[in-house]
């Protein structure tokens, strides 16, 4: 049975794996049939902040606590591992789709935010590696 530590590293797979396709679905939008840019008005400020803050800041704050209630488990690392890897291609892929709005001038935050995720979970995620 998993204990409490593996646990929160896969919720916090769910989560990336959430944010990564959220991100994906909510670009995907904003490119619109034929590139034609969406239907409806949308601020992509606020909508994009929203995925922000209902999955990946979760998921950051969860990996951190992963290591605490995970006492050496090998499978709680490589659940956070996994989740940063993909995180880093998810938000690899991402930036493929930006290039490709044209209807809608993005905040430079919305445009930049893909290369500070990944630059974070870059940086931070492999935090559990120590325990391999």
């Amino acid at each position: 049975m998993f204990r409490a530590g593996e646990w929160l590293s896969i919720a916090v797979l769910g989560l990336v794996v959430l944010f990564i396709l959220n991100s994906i679905a909510f670009f995907t939008f904003l490119i619109g049939p034929e590139r034609t840019g969406p239907t409806t008005t949308v601020d992509p400020s606020t909508a994009y902040l929203q995925f922000i803050f209902f999955s990946l800041a979760p998921a950051i704050g969860l990996s951190f606590f992963t290591n605490i209630l995970s006492e050496g488990s090998r499978l709680s690392s490589l659940l956070v591992l996994a989740s940063g890897i993909c995180l880093i291609f998810g938000m690899i892929y991402i930036t493929t789709l930006i290039p490709m709005i044209t209807e809608i001038d993005l905040p430079s935050w919305v445009v930049y935010a893909p290369w500070v995720f990944f630059n974070f979970w870059y940086n931070n995620g492999s935090h559990g590696l120590h325990k391999l």
